[in-house]
C-alpha cells in the first residue's frame, strides 16, 4: 500500500467498544453508547458502530443526514450543538431523536410549535468552570460556551419551558465537559452537579447524557468502568437507573486508539543548525488542532543492513509549504533515511475527516481485520475535488 494512508485496526476498536458496553450492562443496565460522529464521520466507521447497537451523536443537519444514510433510525440519534435547523429540530423530535436543545433559538421553535410532554428533549446545562481544578478544564475565566447557565435563571426558564411549565413532564438533560485531564475527579464532580441540578429543579430525568473527554485504549489511564462507576455512585440515589437511561458520548475513547498513520520519508536536508527530515504526511493528518506534544510513534527501516549514525537532532516535518509544519523533534537517536517509514499510532480523533483539501487531498482509509485489508476509502483526486464546483 503506498503512503500515507490510514489503517483501522477492527480488534482494537471491537475491545474499545465493547469496554463500554459491559461497563455500561453491568452498572446501569438502561443505557447507551452516543458515538461522537464529528470525532470521526467515516461512513465505514458509522455503518459498523450501527451493527454494533451504538447510537450516533450528531451536532448539525449534515451530521444528522449522515447518520441516517449510514443505517440509523431516527430514535437511534442523539441530536445535540447549537446550530438544528428549525424543520430538523422539529422533525427530529417527533421522530422520537434524543434531541438536547442547546440555543435560544431552539427554545423558541420548541415553545411555538410543541405544546405536548416529549420526553425524548432535553437541556444541555452551561457547567460552572469553577467547579473543577484548573489543571482539568480550559477557559476557568471565560467559563464553557454551550447550554444554559444557572447563575443567570437561564436554565430554569430552559427546563420551565421544555417540561411545558409541569414538574411532572419529563425531560432529559445533557451534561459535556471540555475536559483537559480526563481525570476521574472530572467527572465525579460533573456527576455532582448533575444531582444538584436534579434535585434542585425536582426534575425526574427521562435520561442523563455525559459527553466529553473520555480515556480509552490507553495502558494506565481511566477505564469506562471506572467512568461509568463515577458517574452511578453519584446519581444512584437521585434518579432511579431503571427508568432514567443513561446515555456516553465516547468519540476519541472508542475510535482513538484504534488507528495508525503511515508515512514515508522523502526528503532529507542538513542545515546549519539541524537535520530536516520531511515526510509524505503531515501534521494535519495526526494533529489537526495543532496542540499535541509528541506522538507514539513507530520507525520501519527501508534499508536494514546500512550502518547508521546517530544524529543529534533531527525535525521531522509534514509536505506542506508551511514551516511551522513540524511535527516532532528527536535527538540523539539512528539516523531516518529516504522511504523509511514512519508509523504514527493512536490518531483515530479528529485526523481523516476533519482537514480539507488543502495541498494534498483526503488519503486512503484502510480496515484490518482477522489478517485481511479492505480499503474503505479511496485516495480524494483532483477530479473528484474538481467536480464539487458548480460548473
Amino acid at each position: 500500500m503506498k503512503t500515507p494512508f490510514f489503517l483501522i485496526k477492527k480488534e482494537e476498536l471491537d475491545k474499545n467498544i465493547k469496554s463500554f458496553q459491559r461497563a455500561l450492562k453491568s452498572i446501569w443496565p438502561n443505557s447507551n453508547i452516543g458515538y461522537s460522529v464529528k470525532t470521526n464521520s467515516l461512513p465505514w466507521l458509522l455503518k459498523y458502530f450501527k451493527t454494533q447497537d451504538i447510537m450516533a451523536e450528531v451536532v448539525s443537519d449534515e451530521e444528522y443526514s449522515l447518520a441516517v444514510k449510514c443505517g440509523f433510525k431516527s430514535h437511534e440519534i442523539v441530536f445535540n450543538g447549537p446550530i438544528k435547523s428549525k424543520g430538523l429540530f422539529l422533525d427530529s423530535i417527533e421522530k422520537n431523536s434524543n434531541v438536547n436543545i442547546d440555543s435560544k433559538k431552539e427554545l423558541e421553535f420548541f415553545r411555538n410549535n410543541i405544546y405536548s410532554s416529549k420526553s425524548n428533549v432535553g437541556v444541555r446545562i452551561n457547567v460552572d468552570t469553577s467547579l473543577f481544578d484548573s489543571q482539568d478544564v480550559d477557559y476557568q475565566e471565560e467559563g464553557f460556551r454551550f447550554g444554559f447557565s444557572e447563575a443567570n435563571g437561564e436554565l430554569k426558564d430552559a427546563i420551565d419551558i421544555v417540561r411545558l411549565n409541569n414538574k411532572n413532564n419529563k425531560i432529559g438533560l445533557h451534561f459535556h465537559c471540555n475536559s483537559i485531564t480526563r481525570s476521574m475527579d472530572v467527572y465525579k464532580k460533573l456527576a455532582e452537579y448533575a444531582k444538584y441540578i436534579i434535585n434542585e429543579y425536582e426534575i425526574n430525568p427521562s435520561f442523563v447524557d455525559f459527553g466529553g473527554g473520555f480515556f480509552g485504549g490507553v495502558e494506565g489511564k481511566p477505564s469506562a468502568n471506572d467512568y461509568i462507576t463515577a458517574i452511578h455512585d453519584v446519581l444512584k440515589d437521585s434518579v432511579d437507573i431503571n427508568n432514567t437511561m443513561l446515555i456516553v458520548e465516547p468519540g476519541s475513547a472508542i475510535v482513538g486508539s484504534a488507528v495508525d498513520f503511515h508515512t514515508s520519508i522523502t526528503d532529507i536536508k542538513d542545515t546549519n543548525k539541524s537535520r530536516v527530515v520531511t515526510t509524505d504526511g503531515s501534521r494535519i493528518n495526526i494533529d489537526p488542532l495543532w496542540a499535541k506534544e509528541n506522538y507514539t510513534y513507530r520507525a520501519e527501516k527501508s534499508r536494514k543492513n546500512n550502518k547508521r549514525k546517530n544524529i543529534k537532532k533531527q525535525i521531522v516535518c509534514g509536505y506542506t509549504c508551511m514551516d511551522h509544519d513540524r511535527i516532532m523533534s528527536v535527538s540523539d537517536i539512528e539516523e531516518f533515511l529516504i522511504d523509511d517509514k514512519i508509523i504514527y499510532e493512536k490518531v483515530g480523533a479528529y485526523t481523516m475527516t476533519f482537514g480539507g483539501p488543502f495541498i494534498k487531498y483526503f488519503p486512503e482509509v484502510y480496515v484490518e481485520a482477522n489478517n485481511n485489508i479492505e480499503l474503505v476509502r479511496k485516495k480524494i483526486d483532483v477530479n473528484d475535488y474538481y467536480n464539487i464546483h458548480i460548473k
